[in-house]
């Protein structure tokens, strides 16, 4: 078998171009725009198939050097969210919707892992693969995925990180499949309208234009870079607390939630859509990295109790935001728009939110609580919340 190594600097070109071919696939195949499917996770997942295919065939074998890099950027991604965690945002929203939010998506995330957990018994899995295809990864994406899911395998859930990539990438297929059908099921079923007088922010937003500067843009980079280094500090502190697994890049997010609302508190402007941006540009090469090297052909062993654990945790999460997330968001036009939008999130992404979302605003009319309120918060609650409790309970988790 031929073998073939790259350094760090061509590992990290290698990502690039997988980061880029992944784009222009999105610009020339619809179903991916569509389903909103990020093209790094398609051109990601080709490269891993090819790869393992000739590996498993005895034909060659590539080595990548994207441990430190992949960890970097990966704990710079989890920095950018952090800074968006602000609690003056958060209380301009509304406090009983907020808490409404809150509590379906603190609910789901708990009732994922829960069905995902109690899955693996009938196939003789390990409980933490169960975590893996629970909110780690339906809830999680692609990205935290990849960031917890080797702990699982250090635990002993063998193959965690490609079962979990594995489940994410098809979450985001059934998260824009099954979102509209079920806001559009409530608005029927419930007699909803929207309101005649809202101008719709839906489209209003399509045409933001961010100009580009420098100096702000320097800021930014070094903000999110000194907030991960605060942050580092509380990741090492807290992993000296025994039985608790703590992941670095929870400390610097951590880091990054501490210094946004002290720089509120003294009312330091932040600018979030540079924030944003480098937080999607580290994702993108992070994801890039742990799709490339994974070897999806682990995935044949667990194929059918894949597909039936994945399979279950669609009808919950359809079960879920119709009897929950309708009820705690308030059982109207607004709410039934939101449970397209939790949808989105609770198997997908925020891109599935906003998607299901417009098109559902698109048949029905404008829904403007749901449009600029839900997604963002039940954001903020899902990227603080699902990558702590996925690390802090899975040594538990791992002797059940």
């Amino acid at each position: 078998m031929v073998e073939v190594s790259f350094d760090v600097m061509q590992s990290c070109a290698i990502a690039a171009l997988v980061v880029l071919v992944g784009r222009w696939l999105v610009k020339r195949i619809k179903f991916l725009r569509t389903y909103c499917i990020p093209g790094v996770v398609v051109c990601g997942l080709i490269v891993s198939i090819v790869l393992s295919l000739l590996k498993n065939g005895g034909v060659l074998t590539i080595h990548f050097d994207v441990k430190v890099l992949k960890e970097f950027f990966m704990d710079v991604f989890f920095t950018a969210i952090g800074l968006t965690a602000s609690a003056k945002l958060i209380k301009n929203a509304g406090g009983k919707l907020l808490i409404g939010i809150t509590v379906t998506t603190i609910g789901s995330i708990l009732i994922q892992n829960v069905v995902g957990v109690l899955l693996t018994k009938p196939f003789g899995l390990h409980p933490l693969l169960g975590l893996g295809l629970g909110s780690l990864s339906l809830m999680g994406g692609v990205g935290t995925s990849g960031a917890i899911a080797p702990l699982y395998e250090q635990l002993g859930a063998t193959n965690a990180v490609v079962i979990s990539v594995m489940g994410a990438t098809f979450g985001m297929i059934f998260a824009s499949l099954v979102g509209g059908p079920v806001a559009r099921w409530l608005i029927k079923r419930n007699n909803l309208k929207a309101n005649a007088n809202e101008v719709d922010a839906s489209k209003q937003s399509d045409n933001e234009v961010t100009p580009l500067d420098t100096k702000s843009l320097m800021g930014s980079v070094c903000l999110v870079i000194i907030s991960a280094g605060i942050g580092s500090y509380i990741a090492i502190a807290a992993g000296m607390v025994p039985a608790i697994e703590f992941p670095y890049f929870v400390g610097c997010m951590l880091g990054a939630v501490i210094i946004r609302n002290i720089l509120d508190a003294v009312n330091f402007e932040v600018n979030e859509v540079e924030v944003d941006t480098i937080g999607s540009i580290t994702l993108d090469l992070f994801i890039a990295m742990t799709m490339m090297t994974i070897d999806v052909t682990k995935l044949a062993d667990v194929a059918g109790p894949f597909v039936i654990i994945l399979a279950c945790q669609i009808v919950v999460m359809i079960l879920w935001v119709a009897l929950v997330t309708y009820n705690m968001c308030g059982r109207d036009y607004n709410a039934a728009v939101m449970t397209a939008a939790h949808v989105g999130i609770g198997l997908g992404s925020g891109p599935n939110a906003m998607t299901n979302m417009r098109a559902v605003i698109s048949e029905y009319g404008p829904a403007n609580v749901a449009w600029v309120v839900f997604t963002p918060f039940a954001l903020i609650v899902l990227d603080i919340v699902n990558p702590i409790l996925c690390s802090v309970i899975a040594p538990w988790v791992a002797t059940l």
